[in-house]
This record gives structure tokens, C-alpha cells and sequence, in this order.
């Protein structure tokens, strides 16, 4: 099992999977927030960031990008690779809603600061765990 997470040259963690936007027109991804060494910032950048990528696929694929039905038909219809993993919104459990298959993390302190690690990955397996699961103290 590999130590920490991988990350860019910017120390963002990295992910087995790329934007649904091109590199061309891809905004850079920006470095979790932290407000003190002790508090880390948010985990949740991958699913907020694929909430976007299905804003964009959806404005840019409607036969009306200014026309809610347009808009929503686009949506319902949105079968997607984003960077938090394949979102189907076509395939259910009831129509227009995606399932995310989701890993699991925990913290972990390290002496350069919190560490995130994939404790789980029975969802995405092909996430590499990156720590074990730690007993709460």
C-alpha cells in the first residue's frame, strides 16, 4: 500500500480520472482550502467539481442554452465522464438522477499536516487504497 496521496506539483490530490473539459479550455484545479495547519480544508472538491462539469455539458449540449426545458432535457440526458467518475443520469435508479460510486477517507496527522487517505475503495476499485483505517481515539 502506497503512503499519502498522490498529488500535483501544486499539492493538490490527484485523481484516476481527468476533467470531462478538454486541458484547452480546463480551468486549473485549485489547492484545498486551509485556514490553520490544524484544520485542513474541504474533501468534497471532486463531487463539486463534477457538479460543474455536468453545468457545462449540459449548457453546451442543449438545443437552447437560455430555455429551462432545453436545459433540463440536456441534463436528463447527460451520460458523463467527470472527474469524481462516470456520472449516467440516463441509467436511473429513477430517471435523471446519477449515482456516484463513492471512496471512503480518513484523515490522518502526519508531521507536515493532515493527510487525506482512501481507507475504502470497494465502490471505485480502481482508487488505490492509500492507508488503513484508523480506530477514532
Amino acid at each position: 500500500m502506497t503512503r499519502g496521496w498522490p498529488r500535483s506539483a501544486a499539492g493538490v490530490p490527484s485523481t484516476p480520472t481527468a476533467p470531462a473539459w478538454t486541458a484547452a479550455r480546463a480551468p486549473s484545479r485549485p489547492a484545498p482550502t486551509r485556514r490553520t495547519p490544524a484544520r485542513p480544508g474541504s474533501s468534497r472538491w471532486g463531487s463539486a467539481h463534477a457538479l460543474l462539469e455536468t453545468a457545462h455539458h449540459a449548457l453546451a449540449t442543449a438545443a437552447d442554452p437560455a430555455g429551462r426545458a432545453s436545459v433540463a432535457d440536456a441534463v436528463a440526458r447527460t451520460r458523463l465522464d467527470t472527474i469524481a467518475g462516470p456520472l449516467d443520469r440516463t441509467a436511473g435508479p429513477t430517471p435523471n438522477i446519477a449515482l456516484l460510486p463513492l471512496v471512503g477517507g480518513q484523515w490522518h496527522p502526519e508531521p507536515a499536516g493532515p493527510r487525506l487517505a482512501v481507507v475504502d475503495n470497494t465502490g471505485r476499485p480502481e482508487v488505490p487504497l492509500t492507508g488503513d483505517l484508523v480506530p477514532a481515539r
